[in-house]
């Protein structure tokens, strides 16, 4: 069904490419390929094509499957070539997505659900202009697809889409009415045949072959054989064939008619004929027995078929069945299972078989059949757990069979294990249809069993009730969950009960009569919430302080009252409830107590309001404090600080000094907070300065203080006015931050100034290089050139820190001057940075001085600045661009200037690359062909991976496309590598349609992909929704492998077999390739048993069993394979990939000095490492000590540039590691430390994470090392606010267990608590495995406060997913419900899997979507949240 789906979009593309382009594409080849066209166009490939597409297996399926595909519209496409180009393209846009739709049904289950089919059909009809297609895509749908509804409806909604349409302006022909004609024979639907014609002719629509066919199906049906013969002699005198579905329908009106003689004589008619009987007419004749029951005839018929070349499936098998049991013969039906093959799709057809059984009242034959299913598949695909039969008690359930016989079944299947929770599912389907009476009864039998009834059960029926206002319905539920022995809670009575009755009275007086309980916590805190949702605060004053009110928690109505508090404006009576809350031992019954709680509810009031809000009622609340002091309402010092952090942030601070006056032990507040309250703030800091002054104290400390808090609140104006006032006691840090502010408002002139005051204060002192770029930008910016390159002067002469960052930023200060069209100063500045080494020339910083003229147009001063740049530096920089741009220009006599020069001085091979890739760019792909084939040309892999990588970065996809399809020929081409990077594109397009293509093309190019190439595509398609056509390998390497090589006596015996003479070479290595996905020794003996038969193997084959041996660390192996690959094949090396596998697997045995060496034999050959074997090289020298060999590898690695993303990271923390392996541990520090200050105030936090660090020295015990690291880190983050290693020491305590140490840390070092994103990414990484939860419930236990706690949340849930932990994970949910925290759908999704798997209920309704959706959304939502904070 799946294919003809597809089909049924391929017939109407070719019937668009034959009607429009066939002639002018005909052409098109002739012109082209004029010495391919006989060849591509002659009769033999036609023919041969065609007895391809006809073949005998493809008309079976056709025929059975012909409901969905499309026929070519008469009519139909008269008026659709009259309307509009746009409702053309609306129209095939609707449908192919209704197809689309459609197929993933039916090939995921072979049926169709009315609700998608309404869905469709209503989406369809909103666009107002249906066309025929869509038309005859519906009908077809309401046949034998719709096995979940009764027949009549079938029909009745084939009518309704008939009707609707016609009235929309579908304009129907022949092939509508056969569909409708289907419809009707498919749901046995009676009608007059000749009425059918009449309408036909009344619409002025001619029948046709079809048409006649299945009326004289239906007259056969009723077994009217006169009626069929007058269509007969009827289509005869039209000299209309008689095809084999007329015989067969014949068969069925014998039959039906009582005549079996004849009936069987058919298949004698039928031969005479020249037809021979094929399986449907086999098919009608057993359809005929079993409709009167003669399980003799049907055995005997059976028993011919099998003698005959026809065949009978399955499915066919099944609709034997299906007859036996309608005709009231189910005792034969076990005769005809026992004949079923179990062929592939034998799940999905019995499945719908059973639907259809369970539709006519034959539940119990279906239940029979779903016996038969194989005990490993099980229909739901998210569990391991063998549950089959979710489907069948689904469909029991919604057409209300007997909940006595809905047990019946559910207790067979458990004694069979074919599922483990039979009964509860049965309870979640009766809830999700909202079929109250079976969900009610199904709850007493669960009951009954000993499963225990939540109260969230009920919320489904509870929740339709109360849409309704259906208080009786309402009542019944509650007295069965009484009856059940199962109180409401306080969330049941709030969401589900009270909606129903008009206020709190009549509720509580309807429930009290009705014998269900309103005096405990429950009841009292939803009145709570409601009253306080409302307003009447008043009302919750007075609940709370009446003397017989029950205790209830706090927890259960704070999110109602922070509502109610929020829009309040009467302080007292806020005060009031709140007091109440604080003395009242009834309301805060759970430790730590009321000051802990009541804080948390102040805490959570001020974090529910927005700034705008909080600024507003800045007054009001501060009214509020002071009413609870007079209270002697008190909050704890760890509160205060989550209040006070959170005002600073909505720019409150004068609020906070009215918060601190609640804080019961002030003693316990450090220092560091109280200066919150008083300092760090430019008004704060301004009085301050002037009190020091009016006292005649020192105010140097302060004023740099000042200044750099101006400085940051970007406020120039007042910080050049206070340097003015107070010059005599300015500070070298000051003048620093001031420089900077002017730098960044582009005032050259006052940055220059204060730059010389700074000199006369202390020449001697250097700026951090940050600033001295600053300067350098905005100094050349204004023209005053002679000034910046003073500068870089000065950058030289006081040894400023250069580093990678500091050469990017040389790059965008030229390039910046270049797009200016500045030719005098990227000259000047490009020669002094080069001049005085602060920087090293590479194509990047030289590529200004190309730039310049290329902005302006000049190409031919191009060319003579990338010559004068290749005489000096060896570069040619932005020859790409340049000689697209000559091209695209036309210039050839430039061109040719440009490539003899290329050719001169970098031979004539790069000249041709440079002019291939140039034309690719610039889409003269013909060119670009003439190049590519020139003959000698061989492959240069770099220069293709740099081409194709830009084409990925720029997503350029018909440009990469030409790229692969033009080096088919290149000599020496690696295509799999060409095809994965195409892959790599589509990937990131997400163009799943394009990645089949490009399978096909690697098929049709008898290529053997790599596997990383099978998985990317793999991955591509799965994400998708679509079937992988392979099977999807294996990782070929693992991050983790046990070391050691198995010893050969512990191998098993290699069967040596496949290397018989009646073995194919082609086979030999076949078998090798699949060997080398599991059995790796078997892989190698057969390489080896080859080599000495004499017998050369491909470069892929001993390719692919070298990695497979470095990947397993099977060093002695592999080089044997390498060095009989090397005897073999001439020129045979090893690939960057298996030149990687070799450094780890050397690593791995601890062979430093030869691993050194492979990478330095890759480097020379023109090799890139992967970035995990250069990381495994570095670490294992930073663990042996080796000082030397990192600092080698390092500047080994610089001349690769940022190809391989290494982090600066990899070598700084190995050279710490290396220092502490020496018990150099002042050295390490020493060495670390002054990177952590100079790198303050770079936005990449990489660049400081000691994360690897102190995880080596945590798990090698190195007391002494993690002392002096620890005050280190701590000094760090006091001294310097550099706060990441202090983090990633306190994170790395979390992961090590040591949760004693990590909280000793946090009380020395609160700022722990405010690095949000650092912990936010630990807690995302963490949660990636399973078992962690632990470690995310220790962060947030010590964290009390922290602020994204919801966040922290939806990742715990992860971790209990993976842990499969349900009650932990149901207690979380509760937990968010408590804390009024509404949990995201990625969230809701986890939880109602990981229930269902359990065969709980599902207390909320499940998000719909699959997990990759939810988590794409919150992706992108972060992204555009991330996006509009940077605005």
């Amino acid at each position: 069904m799946a294919a003809l789906l597809r089909s049924a979009s391929q017939l109407r593309l070719i019937s668009s490419f034959v009607s429009t382009g066939l002639s002018s594409g005909l052409v098109v080849c002739r012109t082209a390929f004029p010495q391919y066209h006989k060849r591509a166009f002659g009769k033999n490939t036609v023919e041969a094509c065609l007895k391809h597409r006809v073949s005998v297996t493809n008309i079976r399926s056709l025929e059975s499957m012909r409901l969905l595909s499309v026929v070519t519209q008469q009519k139909g496409t008269v008026k659709e070539e009259s309307s509009s180009p746009a409702i053309r393209s609306k129209q095939a846009h609707q449908f192919d997505w209704a197809l689309n739709k459609l197929d993933n049904s039916v090939r995921r289950t072979g049926r169709i659900t009315k609700t998608l089919l309404l869905r469709i059909f209503h989406d369809i009809c909103r666009t107002g202009y249906p066309s025929g297609n869509q038309a005859l895509l519906l009908l077809r749908s309401c046949g034998s697809l719709l096995p979940e509804l009764h027949l009549e409806e079938r029909t009745e909604l084939a009518h309704r889409i008939w009707d609707k349409l016609q009235e929309l302006g579908a304009v129907y022909d022949a092939s509508h009415y056969n569909a409708l004609l289907k419809v009707y024979l498919q749901n046995e639907h009676k009608f007059s045949p000749t009425g059918f014609l009449a309408k036909m002719e009344a619409a002025n629509v001619p029948p046709n072959r079809v048409t006649y066919q299945r009326l004289i199906a239906a007259y056969c049906r009723e077994g009217d054989i006169e009626g069929a013969s007058k269509i007969l002699s009827f289509m005869k005198n039209k000299d209309l064939p008689i095809t084999e579905a007329v015989f067969n329908s014949l068969v069925t009106g014998h039959a039906r008619n009582g005549d079996m003689e004849n009936a069987e004589n058919i298949l004698s008619v039928m031969r005479d004929s020249g037809i021979e009987p094929g399986p449907d007419t086999f098919l009608a004749l057993l359809n005929a027995y079993a409709e009167k029951g003669d399980i003799d005839k049907i055995k005997q018929t059976l028993g011919n078929v099998e003698k005959t070349e026809a065949s009978l499936m399955d499915r066919d098998l099944m609709q034997i069945v299906f007859t036996l049991a309608k005709a009231g013969y189910p005792q034969h039906v076990q005769t005809i299972v026992e004949h079923m093959r179990h062929d592939r799709g034998y799940v999905p057809d019995a499945m719908n078989l059973c639907l259809s059984l369970i539709t006519q009242g034959l539940e119990d034959t279906a239940f029979d059949i779903l016996r038969t299913f194989p005990t490993l598949h099980a229909d739901n695909q998210i569990s391991d757990s063998p549950d089959i039969g979710n489907f069948f008690l689904r469909h029991c359930v919604n057409l209300d069979k007997p909940v006595e016989k809905i047990k019946q079944f559910c207790i067979a299947l458990k004694e069979s294990n074919l599922h483990s929770s039979a009964l509860q599912f049965s309870l979640f389907c009766a809830l999700e249809a909202k079929k109250s009476d079976t969900a009610l009864q199904l709850m007493k039998e669960l009951k009954k069993d000993g499963f225990p009834i939540r109260p969230h059960y009920a919320w489904p029926l509870l929740a339709g009730y109360q849409k309704e206002k259906n208080a009786q319905g309402t009542l019944a539920v509650l007295k069965t969950m009484q009856e059940l022995g199962v109180e409401p809670d306080v969330e049941t009575y709030t969401n589900y009960v009270l909606g129903c009755f008009d206020n709190f009275e009549s509720a509580r007086t309807t429930l009290k009569e009705n014998g269900c309980s309103v005096n405990n916590a429950e009841f009292l805190a939803s009145e709570l919430r409601t009253e306080a949702v409302n307003g009447r605060l008043g009302n919750v004053l007075t609940l709370l302080s009446a003397p017989d009110t029950p205790p209830v928690d706090l927890g259960m109505f704070r999110g109602s009252l922070l509502l109610g508090f929020k829009r309040s404006k009467d302080v007292e009576l806020l005060a009031k409830i709140t007091e109440l809350l604080y003395k009242d031992g009834r309301y805060c019954q759970t430790p730590p107590g009321p000051t802990e709680a009541v804080g948390y509810f102040l805490y959570n009031l001020i974090d529910s309001m927005s700034d705008s809000e909080v600024q507003a009622k800045e007054e009001h609340l501060r009214q509020y404090f002071h009413q609870l002091k007079k209270t002697n309402v008190a909050i704890s010092s760890n509160i205060y600080r989550g209040i006070r952090n959170l005002l600073d942030s909505y720019h409150v601070p004068e609020l906070i000094k009215d918060v601190i006056i609640l804080v019961e032990d002030k003693d316990n507040i450090s220092s560091s907070l109280l200066s919150a309250v008083s300092g760090g703030k430019s008004s704060v800091l301004e009085s301050k300065l002037e009190e020091l002054r009016a006292e005649n104290k020192p105010v140097a400390d302060v004023l740099k203080q000042l200044i750099i808090q101006l400085c940051a609140e970007e406020n120039v104006e007042k910080a050049l006015e206070l340097k003015m006032k107070y010059e005599s006691d300015m500070s070298v840090g000051g003048y620093a931050a001031l420089i900077n502010l002017c730098c960044r408002h582009d005032n050259a002139e006052e940055a220059v100034n204060l730059k010389q005051q700074l000199n006369r204060l202390d020449s001697s002192v250097p700026l951090d290089t940050n600033k001295y770029l600053a300067l350098v930008k905005v100094l050349s910016k204004h023209g005053r050139l002679d000034d910046a390159i003073n500068i870089l002067k000065e950058m030289k002469e006081k040894d400023v820190p250069i580093r990678d960052s500091t050469t990017t930023s040389f790059f965008h200060i030229l390039n910046a001057a270049a797009i200016r069209g500045e030719v005098e100063t990227v000259k000047l500045l490009l020669e002094s940075i080069l001049t005085l080494g602060l920087a090293k020339p590479t194509a990047n910083i030289c590529s200004a001085l190309v730039t310049v003229h290329l902005e302006k147009g000049d190409l031919p001063t191009c060319l003579e600045a990338i010559a004068d740049c290749y005489k000096k530096y060896n570069y040619m920089p932005r020859l790409h661009d340049v000689l697209c741009s000559l091209i695209e220009k036309g210039d050839t006599d430039l061109i040719q200037k440009a490539m003899d020069f290329v050719s001169q001085e970098r031979g004539e091979m790069t000249m041709m690359y440079d002019l291939f890739f140039a034309f690719l760019q610039t889409g003269k792909y013909k060119e670009a062909r003439k190049i590519i084939e020139t003959p000698g040309l061989r492959a240069r892999s770099g220069r293709l991976q740099w081409f194709a990588e830009k084409c990925i970065a720029s997503n350029q996809v018909e440009t990469l496309e030409n790229l692969v399809d033009l080096t088919q020929k290149l000599f020496e081409c690696d295509r799999d590598q060409m095809y994965f990077y195409l892959l790599k594109l589509f990937k990131e397009n997400n163009n799943w349609k394009k990645a089949e293509a490009t399978w096909t093309k690697i098929q049709e190019e008898n290529i053997i992909p790599r596997e990383r190439t099978l998985r990317l595509l793999a991955d591509i398609l799965k994400s998708n929704g679509q079937e992988v056509p392979f099977d999807v390998p294996e990782a070929w390497f693992e991050d983790v492998v046990q070391s050691g090589a198995v010893s050969r006596a512990q191998r098993k015996d290699v069967d040596s077999s496949v290397l018989h003479p009646g073995v194919t070479f082609s086979e030999i290595q076949q078998k090798i390739l699949s060997l080398c996905k599991r059995k790796s020794q078997e892989a190698c003996e057969i390489v080896f048993d080859a080599d000495k038969k004499g017998m050369i193997l491909s470069s892929t084959v001993y390719s692919s069993v070298l990695r497979m041996l470095l990947a397993e660390g099977s060093l002695e192996e592999a080089w044997r394979v390498k060095n009989i690959a090397e005897t073999r094949i001439k020129g045979f090396t090893l690939n960057d990939a298996a030149n990687s596998l070799l450094i780890i697997t050397q690593v791995r045995r601890d062979y430093l000095k030869d691993a050194m060496a492979s990478l330095k034999a890759m480097l020379q050959a023109d090799q890139v490492p992967s970035q995990l074997a250069v990381t495994r090289l570095v670490q294992a020298l930073g663990a042996k000590g080796d000082l030397e060999g990192i600092q080698a590898v390092e500047k080994t690695m610089k001349s690769l540039g940022p190809s391989i993303n290494l982090s600066r990271m990899l070598f700084i923390n190995n050279t710490v590691l290396a220092h502490l392996m020496n018990s150099n541990i002042d050295g390490a520090v020493e060495y670390v430390e002054p990177l952590f200050i100079s790198e303050k105030g770079i936005s990449n936090p990489q660049v400081s994470s000691m994360a690897y660090v102190f995880k080596k020295v945590i798990e090698q015990n190195l007391e002494s090392a993690l002392d002096k690291l620890s005050a280190m880190a701590e000094r760090l983050a006091n001294q310097f606010s550099v706060y990441r290693p202090v983090t990633d020491l306190f994170l790395q305590y979390l992961d090590a267990d040591k949760v004693d140490d990590a909280k000793f840390l946090l009380q020395r070092c609160a700022a722990i608590a405010e690095q949000r994103d650092t912990l936010v990414a630990y807690i995302a990484r963490t949660a990636q495995k399973a078992g962690q939860a632990q470690r995310i419930k220790s962060l947030l236990e010590l964290i009390t406060d922290f602020p994204e706690r919801e966040i922290a949340y939806d990742y715990l849930m992860k971790c209990y997913a993976l842990d499969n932990d349900i009650s932990s994970a149901k207690d979380l949910y509760e937990k968010m419900k408590q804390e009024k925290m509404n949990p995201d759908e990625l969230f809701l999704k986890r939880l109602a899997v990981l229930l269902k798997n359990a065969g709980e209920p599902v207390p909320f309704i499940e998000p719909p979507e699959s997990f990759k959706y939810y988590a794409d959304k919150l992706k992108h939502e972060k992204q555009g949240k991330s996006s509009s904070d940077d605005d």
